[in-house]
């Protein structure tokens, strides 16, 4: 029986595209700028691409905030709007306004049962922490180590040593990893060789970067998956 859970954050627990939405409105509110419908697919797309790229070491975190908004707003075809102070306007109000991704809360309450729960997460620390606080978090998990604290993001091996090292009386052969995201959780999990759940609720192909040993599109098939294993 699994008893050590290294969870992911955005978009497994919290729900990063529908809270970065909320506050895409809200930056383009405080702008002056009529919000569409379609900015928040432009940005998701731009925004995963980022993210990657700094997952392969292609970029900086400081040359991926100093350049994702500008070159958004650059997409958009909107010119009149300072790249700098709209990042201002949508991190304040990411941080401040978490949202869970559905049932998730009942999810991390049935593993804290079965064991111990450690969120893993790339991100801005203070960003992060604030998500955490605000939205009750901590009262589910041990601890959570944030990729900008550490030094390194998912899935660099830097980033999975600190954590293991990190985790009390830490036995490999009881953790699970668990995440949505292939070239991120899955490939550390699979660099530690650490059992790993891919939770896959949109149901996409696996790209043979990163290989699960399960995939659920769902908390109540993760936890099926679990009592099994």
């Amino acid at each position: 029986m699994k008893s050590i859970f290294l969870v992911d954050a955005d978009d497994t627990i919290l729900d990063f595209h529908g809270a970065s939405a909320l506050a895409l409105k809200a930056a383009f509110f405080g702008c002056g700028i009529a919000w569409q419908e379609t900015y928040a697919d432009v940005f998701k797309t731009l925004n995963d691409g980022l993210w990657e790229s700094l997952e392969r070491k292609e970029l900086t975190r400081k040359e991926l905030i100093e350049k994702r908004f500008p070159l958004y707003l650059q997409t958009l075809g909107i010119t009149s709007v300072d790249g700098g102070e709209f990042n201002r306007q949508y991190l304040h109000f990411l941080a401040t306004n978490p949202l869970f991704v559905k049932g998730a809360e009942d999810f991390l309450t049935e593993l804290g049962k079965m064991g111990k729960v450690y969120i893993v997460t790339n991100g801005t620390e203070y960003i992060q922490k604030s998500r955490f606080e605000i939205s009750g978090l901590w009262n589910y998990i041990e601890n959570a180590f944030v990729s900008q604290t550490i030094g390194f993001d998912k899935p660099a091996k830097g980033y999975t040593d600190y954590v293991l090292s990190h985790i009390p009386n830490f036995q490999k052969e009881k953790a699970v990893w668990i995440g949505d995201s292939l070239s991120a959780d899955i490939k550390a999990a699979n660099e530690a060789d650490i059992e790993s759940i891919w939770f896959n609720p949109q149901q996409k192909a696996l790209n043979g970067k990163a290989k699960p040993q399960h995939i659920a599109v769902s908390f109540e098939e993760i936890l099926q998956i679990l009592w099994k294993i």
